[in-house]
């Protein structure tokens, strides 16, 4: 009889222990989905940021392909104004 009893305690502790091991699993994959849910979220705002940035930098260079255009076309005028200043300085001095 005592040993029936012994090996019920035993397995009775042996369940207790299983049951304390499963609960710290239980604990420890919780925190791991909190944590990976945190990820998560940070991951999306740095995906939206990006596409901010992004967004920002198309807009920087269409500025700059307009600024250099402008550029250009002053250039142009800049040239035209000398020919036209050089023409008119040759028909004064005729």
């Amino acid at each position: 009889m005592g040993s029936i009893q012994s090996g019920t305690e035993q397995a009775v502790s042996s369940m207790r222990n299983s049951t304390e091991r499963a609960e710290s699993t239980l604990n420890i994959a919780k925190g791991a989905g909190l944590a990976l849910n945190t990820i998560n979220v940070a991951v999306e705002e740095i995906n939206e940021r990006n596409m901010v940035i992004a967004s920002a930098a198309e807009e920087q260079a269409q500025v700059a392909r307009e600024v250099d255009r402008n550029l250009v076309n002053i250039r142009d005028l800049s040239a035209q104004s000398t020919t036209g200043a050089n023409q008119t300085s040759t028909a004064s001095t005729e």
